[in-house]
């Protein structure tokens, strides 16, 4: 059986065997230019208009309304903890128009627990890249030392405009998982400053217009950050910039992921 520990609004600690093998969980967007996270004091741009929060040993729920740069929306938490089972849910409704570049929801493992991971039969090994290993999958595992974890989307509501993936991550000292909606069909094209100190600003859309006619810049830029990171540290850190679709979802429409982390002992 595993434990959990609520905080800033999110999983942040589960136990396994008296020892916490995350980095805290989470729930994630963004638009053009405002990011939300459900993790306290995360994000930038955005306006919570209503916030409530309930948990304790077995459940975490949340109901918030938030409004960002480029829409709003109301979101609905349900996380259950049974046994050995995390069920997580996380729904969305928009008040109004609203563009989304994805819909994540987001696992994180500490790098020291887990061996490897394996998704749509690729098994990768832990060296740093920040690569996103992304593919149209709906599991993903995770080999730990002593035990196996199974992470599986169960139920989803995916606006037509949207696709559904997992991807892995190898970052720094943690594995991140994500379940995630992308645009498949976009309305807009932007690029992005994705560093800390820009917090991830967008250029001027006409800009980003012009800039993105040039073919052989926008294969360059085109979710750069994701598929090949800029080798150059100070380049990383002080410009990277990187080109994402956004799509917009109209006004009443539902977006929702249900997935089930599994945690079996070997």
């Amino acid at each position: 059986m595993i434990k959990w520990k609520i905080n800033n609004n999110v999983i942040s600690e589960i136990y396994y065997k008296n020892q916490n093998i995350l980095r805290p969980w989470g729930f994630e967007t963004a638009d053009s230019s405002a990011f939300f996270s459900l993790e306290k004091n995360v994000g930038w741009r955005y306006k919570k208009l209503l916030e409530e929060y309930e948990f304790d040993k077995t459940t975490n729920k949340a109901h918030i309304i938030t409004q960002m740069k480029e829409g709003k929306w109301e979101l609905f938490v349900n996380d259950e903890l049974r046994e050995n089972i995390v069920t997580r849910k996380v729904e969305a409704i928009t008040l109004e128009d609203s563009y989304f570049m994805d819909f994540v929801l987001r696992y994180r493992f500490k790098k020291e627990f887990i061996e490897y991971a394996k998704i749509a039969d690729k098994i990768y090994y832990h060296n740093n890249t920040n690569v996103y290993y992304q593919y149209p999958a709906n599991k993903v595992f995770l080999k730990g030392k002593g035990f196996d974890i199974n992470i599986s989307i169960e139920d989803s509501i995916v606006p037509d405009k949207m696709q559904p993936v997992m991807y892995v991550r190898d970052n720094n000292d943690e594995w991140v998982v994500h379940i995630r909606m992308i645009p498949k069909k976009w309305d807009k094209e932007v690029i992005k400053i994705c560093t800390r100190w820009a917090e991830t600003r967008p250029l001027p859309q006409k800009l980003s217009n012009l800039l993105l006619k040039w073919k052989w810049l926008r294969e360059q830029l085109w979710y750069r950050g994701e598929r090949k990171p800029y080798k150059c540290r100070l380049f990383r850190r002080f410009v990277n910039p990187c080109a994402f679709g956004m799509v917009k979802i109209e006004k009443n429409s539902k977006l929702m992921w249900k997935a089930k982390m599994e945690i079996n002992e070997k």
